[in-house]
């Protein structure tokens, strides 16, 4: 997020923009009660009120600490993730269905060892070696630059839909600012 905003203040010097981190049903109330401009959001539905755009597509990747055994592997295929020790999403999001039904194509089942709303609660997790997850990559950069994390590429294609919707994702709001 921290370089789409610095990309908008390229762009739009003179604007004010406000960020926050909401549920993604919540970023639809947000968007539809006209508290926010527009909003980023994964896995988007389109509602009677609200016009989504996609925006683009983004790899999901196995996350994991350092010091885990899959941190040895060039790429880690569905099947090797059988009865791993798993950092999943809360159940009610629609990443969570989505990385359910991957495993579920690929006849894998994993141990649930903890579930969040967000990614940085899951990565902090992950960093403390509590398990794997599939996160979508460009989430890992900086933690995986920094030696954190890694993202080790999944041999089979999984990728995050991300939109943004006007009239858990990202929230944003855009105003003028005042001289």
């Amino acid at each position: 997020m921290a370089k789409l905003e610095k990309e908008f203040y390229r762009r739009l010097p003179t604007a004010q923009l406000e960020v926050n981190y909401l549920r993604p049903e919540k970023v639809y109330e947000a968007v539809a009660e006209e508290r926010a401009d527009i909003g980023l959001i994964s896995y988007p539905e389109p509602t009677r009120e609200i016009t989504v755009l996609p925006w683009r597509e983004e790899t999901m990747v196995l996350a994991c600490s350092p010091a885990h055994p899959f941190s040895a592997q060039a790429s880690v295929s569905p099947a090797e993730l059988e009865g791993a020790e798993f950092i999943g999403f809360d159940e009610d999001l629609p990443i969570s269905r989505d990385v359910a039904r991957f495993l579920r194509e690929h006849g894998v089942r994993v141990h649930i060892a903890s579930r969040f709303d967000n990614i940085p609660s899951m990565k902090e997790a992950l960093r403390h070696g509590l398990g794997v997850s599939i996160l979508p990559a460009p989430m890992l950069s900086d933690d995986v630059a920094e030696g954190r994390l890694l993202a080790i590429p999944l041999k089979e294609r999984l990728v995050r839909p991300l939109a943004s919707s006007n009239g858990a994702g990202g929230l944003c709001r855009a105003r003028r600012r005042s001289s």
